[in-house]
């Protein structure tokens, strides 16, 4: 056993050095492939979590005409409160109103000073349960007796997830790209391999060599490109954690910071991509060149 282990190991390192130019190249496609796929999960995290915390904040505000009557402030109260999309409500009189403006605004003393307390509207204050649903309030309450104006952050939300959306498939789809380009690479290195070998090959098989003993030598060459490709791509995700997301998004002091726990969530999963690109690409070019 520890004979055939030495072969094996000897026959990878031979390869490895015989097509040292091809096996970089795949190593380093690899590499990029999957930091691409680790970058895409990380800022898609990044996203996510800068899109919790402001939905945490997204309210529908329902503007209510003055002097509304008793009747239709508890009617809509009371459909407010039955809507399930409605998470809780607070109600904002004229002068709550009031003081929030004057603390929004605390710097523009102009504006504030030509603002009374009875030129703003008191409102419901909705908070809903999932933020994507924030159209329903909208389409449910409009054209009621007692309503003023419903307001929404829509647009800006709206902006949130496509951007989310935009970088996240953009990534993916240079990913994928990268790694069926890693994958014809490493498939092309245990190519060169092979025809390397072919008369050695054939003595192996005229004696008696069984498929896998053949074979197996280019699976570890393809293996240990694809997962030193993939170990490469963890050092560069924590080298992007370190000074993107630890050293630049924390100067943005309101913005939320993904975790080392997010890093290490990744890191089967980028070993595990490695092994299957290796896998793959050694299965393609042994079926097709290496007939035995």
């Amino acid at each position: 056993m520890a004979r055939r282990l030495d072969y094996y190991f000897h026959e990878t390192a031979t390869g490895l050095r015989r097509n040292a130019l091809v096996a970089f190249a795949a190593i380093t496609t690899v590499f990029i492939s999957l930091f691409l796929l680790g970058g895409a999960q990380l800022i898609g995290r990044q996203i996510n979590l800068i899109i919790d915390q402001q939905t945490e904040r997204v309210e529908v505000s329902v503007y209510l005409v003055d002097n509304i009557s008793k009747s239709d402030f508890t009617r809509l109260n009371q459909m407010l409160h039955s809507m399930p999309q409605v998470e809780s409500i607070r109600y904002e009189t004229k002068q709550e109103a009031y003081q929030r403006f004057k603390e929004l605004f605390k710097n523009q003393p102009d504006l504030v000073n030509n603002v009374s307390p009875n030129a703003l509207p008191a409102s419901f204050r909705v908070k809903l349960k999932n933020s994507e649903q924030f159209g329903v309030i909208k389409a449910q309450l409009e054209g009621q007796p007692g309503i003023d104006t419903i307001k929404d952050q829509s647009e800006i939300l709206n902006r949130l997830f496509a951007v989310s959306r935009a970088l996240r498939y953009g990534a993916y789809g240079v990913s994928a790209i990268m790694i069926l380009s890693a994958i014809g690479l490493i498939a092309n290195t245990v190519r060169m391999g092979i025809f390397a070998r072919r008369k050695e090959i054939g003595i192996m098989r005229l004696v008696g060599a069984t498929n896998w003993f053949i074979r197996v030598p280019f699976l570890i060459e393809a293996l240990f490109e694809g997962v030193l490709g993939a170990l490469l791509a963890i050092g560069g995700l924590y080298i992007l954690k370190n000074i993107f997301f630890n050293q630049f998004l924390p100067a943005i002091s309101f913005l939320p910071v993904v975790t080392t726990q997010d890093l290490l969530a990744l890191v089967p999963v980028i070993l595990l991509g490695g092994v299957v690109v290796a896998l793959v690409a050694s299965w393609l070019a042994m079926r097709r060149f290496l007939e035995v």
